[in-house]
């Protein structure tokens, strides 16, 4: 016992540059399982989201964020909705019990227009059938989501519907 003490402190007092680069490299290691537990890196694909988000753009998306923090109106997030392969960016527009509502072209939530400077209006193609949306309330633990392209779009109004809370994959952090 007394020669394995021995030589281990022989060892530690000979070599501190290895058991520094140990520690950095378990440091490293632990730092790159965190990061790929709580980020992921995507491609955009489609157009629902023009202008803010172009076609084969990326973006980093924070996992853990919509988790642990409430999530807002406006927020950009990425849906993968059970059963269904496809994952679906979209923005939040209504939160549970939000009362939404589109009456020409203007959206409103709670009774209160809200200013959408981000949406893309393509009149050319404008749908009577998307311009206008009856007041809808937003159950709960639910949310109401649309693209930024809003003609363009399958969201809550047209296909999506409403979004469970844990369908929330995450929220979008940086695009490039």
């Amino acid at each position: 016992m007394k020669i394995i003490n021995k030589e281990w402190k022989n060892m530690k007092q000979k070599n501190p540059k290895y058991w520094r680069n140990i520690t950095l490299f378990l440091l490293i290691t632990v730092m790159l399982m965190i990061i790929s537990l709580n980020f992921l890196l995507c491609k955009i694909e489609g157009e629902s989201m023009y202008p803010t988000l172009q076609n084969e753009e990326y973006i980093l998306v924070n996992r853990a964020g919509a988790a642990i923090f409430p999530l807002r109106h406006g927020e950009i997030v990425i849906i993968k909705k059970p059963n269904d392969p496809k994952y679906y960016v979209k923005r939040i527009i209504g939160l549970p019990k939000d009362k939404v509502k589109i009456e020409n072209d203007i959206l409103y939530i709670n009774g209160k227009e809200k200013k959408e400077n981000y949406i893309y209006k393509d009149l050319s193609n404008k749908s009577k059938y998307l311009a206008n949306f009856e007041e809808r309330e937003v159950p709960s633990n639910k949310l109401f989501v649309m693209g930024d392209n809003r003609y363009h779009s399958k969201d809550s109004r047209n296909g999506l519907g409403y979004i469970d809370r844990s369908s929330i994959v995450g929220t979008i952090i940086y695009q490039f």
